[in-house]
């Protein structure tokens, strides 16, 4: 299953090099742009998953940030995330790590985290859900110190 995830990522990362995204589901290509339009943070949301694709072992959203995410953890998911606009820094497990356009993270359930924004825009991520996205199951967690 963990091949399958790197296959998938570096697969999703290629194409984000050309800016444009192949998914499993209808539609079958879309570019990140097209993925901005659709769908648009409304004024003072700080945060929008959407999901476009799904499979029997994943799910893949399209995550936007506007400012940054209450530090919790998933006790259901493995996330593997691509970075596909902006940047910022991801807080793993209590250790601040810079993340760009680019940039891939797998962030193993249970493991506490939370993105900060520093762009002037919000960021863009493609996040892949393993098992498939069934609810939220956030659970929240003290900051770093």
């Amino acid at each position: 299953m963990l091949a399958r995830l790197l296959l998938l990522v570096v697969f999703v990362a290629g194409c984000a090099a050309e800016r444009r995204i192949a998914l499993p589901n209808p539609p079958r290509h879309t570019t990140v742009g097209a993925l901005l339009e659709a769908y648009p943070l409304a004024a003072g949301q700080n945060v929008r998953p959407e999901e476009i694709a799904r499979g029997e072992q994943s799910s893949l959203s399209f995550v936007q940030i506007r400012d940054r995410e209450a530090p919790h953890r998933h006790t259901r998911y493995d996330l593997t995330v691509l970075m596909v606009e902006g940047h910022g820094v991801l807080w793993l497990d209590g250790k601040p790590l810079p993340v760009r356009a680019g940039d891939v993270s797998f962030i193993p359930r249970g493991t506490p985290h939370f993105f900060v924004n520093q762009g002037d825009k919000p960021a863009a991520t493609l996040v892949s859900f393993a098992p498939p996205f069934s609810g939220p199951d956030s659970e929240p967690v003290p900051p770093p110190p």
